[in-house]
């Protein structure tokens, strides 16, 4: 954990030997951007560079892993992915042999001494918190990458990169890797005002330029720009996006495709036959849906545009690394593969995906269908990127891409040293115009935006080694705390200009020099005077309805006549008051209403500045406020309980949660395998919609019991999460949970996949999510032996082939 308040870190001297000896193990001259941030680390400083996907940045953490093992410290590099992660374990072995390199994952451990360590972002940021098992690795760091550091605007983990720079030591120095944001010297003043010396370094220098396209509803290619920002005008004709150039002589020559295609229907085969002819393959064909991805792969058939030699080659690819790994042996997708076609998403097992990744890099996969995962960093540029619609579905339903979500899958076109030009086309749609597709390729990048959110976790951690005063301060360090200022801004403007119209109407001058008291006395006699009619005529409706009831009428007759009497008395009350005859009396009724009506409205304004510029804090202290509330932390020390430590170890959705459900006993005689399917109900935040097939894998009667149990603590953490206005979910979905049990039982992969309840990626990320959890329920100190012992047989029954996450190494090309 960082210290609260930081010796100055001595900047060394810059080393220009360091730089050109590094220069001199390069291939090729390094490029002004590269040069200028390599200088900068070598001065001492932490670096953010901003640069297009495929520029070069990797070349600056190369220059960061030079220093460290010439100068015998260590560098972490931490990515978004674990896919990436795998990548740069084996590009850095290959440049500084697999004794200085290691990689950790939360399953695997490989030379964790190593001077350059691979990790992703979370493991990086567990070990600062002091909740990982390699947390004594950070003795020595001198260095730490945090590649893809844009990926700050995601909304479910951005939050760790914002973590992971404020907790970070004062004397490492950070090189931060982006892709292109328009508020980089922002994102640099913070990590400059939170960390160390920082400088800013961004480049819109691309080695491979671009070349936009746009594929029209008539199956043609046009230049999506006739000139740098300005449309193609026969673009411009349609207003729906599409070119009616149907005429056969327009069609690529040699095309299978002679009839029109459908409105609105997108195919494959006449693009893929078009960026042949034009030698604008290997393609990655992007779409936003996994469905869509194995619809397009089908329709390429039989279809092939691989040489002999090359079929050759992909052959031997692929069946080396089927020995390696033989529960793909069958794999559907395989005579697809074998054809040079691709598809890539979250829905295929790991093992195949990897094998598509290698066979791209290859040159053996002339195109993969794939999700926009791929554009998050994975190296597998290709010659031309294919963006199949430029909307996409969400939770909250269909939005246009951002100009950053179209940019980086942009920026997979154009291979450097192979390619003189990247492609990017564009497919028409019915519903975005040519005009929507050349704004989005025009436009510059999207914001970075604060993404940090307070968890159970955090508040615990933080408390172990701070006191609450100094929890808020480093609280406050956030990025988001940084720009609050920007977004009170709008409040704190209207709130100055709605406190000098209030001045300006209390500023009125009274004829008869009566006390703003006694005015305000009037008014109020005036406005009851006027309930009180409201109220005897509602009196004489009821009179009217109900008044020949035994009993009503003479009731309901007192009640008028004594609401009658108080309404006279009012009445005088009124006309004895100076103000009833002031000639002013209209004018000042008003401004007093607008008075009454700008007073509610500062108070407003006043409460949302407040909450914008202490969000994060206000959002902290619920947390804090719940875990005192129940046990988890003294209300008087501020300090984690015995059950605060424990659960501060726990890394899930829900801490507090997970703590709960462990103090609640339930689990208790539960078999080995209904608790790895009891853990699953815990964990499977999946929206997706559930099969009926999965319904088949009933879980057995002993977890169906404790899954009732289950459900009525999730409901009552729901309801005190919400009295301390907690929105953190509160996970507790049972539809897998017969799945997980049954595979934890020892049923057979291929069974399970014969349900056909899930895809293949989805069930071992489910699984790996299940073992994850079980495993810290195994080895954390403090949780029960007996739930401890029966968590380590459940993880060791699911966590099993193809689950197992292990090094796979790539085959050999011979």
């Amino acid at each position: 954990m960082p210290c609260l308040t930081h010796n100055d870190v001595v900047t060394p001297s810059f080393n220009a030997s360091a730089v050109q000896q590094f220069q001199n193990t390069l291939p090729h001259a390094l490029d002004d951007f590269q040069l200028e941030a390599i200088e900068h680390i070598a001065s001492g400083a932490s670096v953010v560079v901003c640069a297009p996907t495929g520029a070069g940045k990797t070349v600056i953490a190369e220059f960061a892993a030079h220093q460290a093992i010439d100068k015998g410290v260590k560098l972490f590099y931490t990515t978004p992915l674990k896919a990436l992660s795998n990548q740069k374990y084996h590009d850095f072995k290959k440049l500084y042999g697999d004794d200085n390199v290691g990689m950790l994952t939360g399953d695997l451990s490989v030379n964790r001494h190593g001077r350059i360590v691979v990790m992703t972002t979370e493991v990086y940021r567990n070990m600062l918190y002091g909740i990982a098992a390699d947390s004594d690795l950070l003795d020595g760091v001198g260095y730490v990458v945090l590649d893809e550091c844009h990926y700050m605007n995601d909304a479910q983990r951005g939050t760790v990169w914002e973590e992971s720079i404020i907790y970070c030591p004062r004397h490492v120095q950070i090189i931060a890797l982006s892709a292109t944001v328009s508020n980089a010297k922002l994102l640099t003043r913070w990590i400059d005002h939170v960390h160390r010396k920082t400088m800013l370094v961004e480049s819109d220098f691309r080695p491979v330029p671009l070349r936009f396209s746009y594929w029209t509803q008539g199956e043609h290619l046009l230049p999506l720009f006739e000139a740098p920002g300005r449309m193609n005008k026969k673009l411009k004709l349609e207003g729906i996006g599409h070119v009616g150039l149907n005429k056969g002589r327009h069609k690529p020559k040699g095309s299978k495709a002679d009839k029109k295609a459908p409105a609105g229907k997108f195919r494959v085969i006449p693009m893929l036959e078009a960026l042949h002819e034009r030698n604008m393959l290997p393609a990655i064909m992007f779409a936003f849906s996994r469905a869509d991805c194995d619809r397009y792969l089908r329709e390429t058939g039989n279809l092939s545009f691989l040489s002999t030699a090359d079929k050759l080659r992909l052959k031997h690819e692929v069946d080396s690394f089927l020995e390696q790994n033989p529960v793909i042996n069958n794999h559907p997708l395989l005579p697809y593969i074998r054809n040079g076609f691709a598809s890539h998403h979250a829905g295929l097992l790991p093992a195949l995906k990897m094998l598509v990744e290698h066979l791209f890099q290859q040159g053996l996969i002339r195109a993969v269908f794939a999700t926009e995962t791929l554009a998050a960093g994975i190296n597998m540029p290709a010659r031309t990127t294919v963006i199949t619609a430029i909307s996409k579905r969400t939770d909250s339903g269909h939005r246009m891409l951002t100009a950053s979500e179209f940019l980086q899958m942009s920026g997979r076109a154009g291979r450097r040293g192979m390619d003189e030009t990247g492609y990017v086309v564009v497919v028409y749609s019915a519903y975005e115009s040519a005009q929507d597709a050349a704004m989005l390729a025009s436009s510059p990048a999207n914001a970075l935006s604060s993404q940090f959110t307070p968890t159970y976790g955090m508040v615990l951690n933080l408390l172990q080694q701070h006191s609450l005063d100094e929890a808020q301060f480093l609280i406050r360090k956030s990025f988001g705390q940084f720009t609050a200022a920007e977004r009170a801004k709008p409040y704190l403007d209207e709130l100055a200009a709605k406190r000098k119209e209030l001045e300006a109407c209390i500023e009125f001058d009274c004829p008869v020099e009566l006390e703003r008291g006694d005015f305000r006395r009037y008014l109020k006699i005036e406005m009851m005077h006027k309930l009180g009619h409201k109220h005897k005529h509602t009196l004489h409706d009821q009179l009217d309805k109900f008044g020949k009831l035994e009993g009503n009428e003479r009731a309901l007759a007192t009640a008028i006549k004594t609401q009658n009497d108080e309404i006279n008395t009012l009445k005088r009350q009124m006309q004895d008051h100076p103000c009833h005859r002031c000639k002013v009396l209209h004018k000042h009724r008003r401004a007093e209403e607008k008075i009454h009506k700008l007073k509610r409205q500062v108070h407003g304004l006043e409460e949302e500045a407040h909450r914008q510029e202490n969000q994060y804090w206000l959002d902290f202290y619920s947390l804090y406020k719940l875990l005192a509330a129940t046990g988890y932390v003294d209300k008087t020390t501020h300090k984690p309980t015995a059950w605060g430590q424990l659960t501060a170890q726990l890394r899930t959705e829900n801490e507090w949660f997970l703590g709960e459900v462990i103090q609640s006993g339930i689990w208790e005689g539960l078999p080995q395998a209904a608790l790895a399917g009891f853990v699953c109900a815990l964990v499977n935040d999946s929206n997706r919609k559930i099969d009926e097939r999965l319904r088949a894998l009933h879980p057995s009667p002993e977890l169906r019991g404790v899954l009732r149990e289950g459900f009525r603590l999730q409901r009552r953490a729901s309801l005190k999460q919400a009295d301390f206005g907690i929105e953190t979910p509160v996970i507790f979905s049972v539809q897998a949970c017969g799945l997980v049990e049954s595979w934890a039982q020892g049923l057979d992969w291929a069974e399970l996949m014969a349900f056909g309840a899930l895809a293949e990626g989805d069930t071992v990320r489910l699984v790996r999510r299940t073992a994850d959890v079980l495993r810290q329920l195994a080895y954390t100190p403090g949780v029960p032996d007996k739930l401890a012992e029966t968590a380590k047989w459940a993880h060791d029954a699911i966590y099993r082939d193809p689950v197992t996450e292990v090094e796979m190494t790539p085959p050999t090309a011979t």
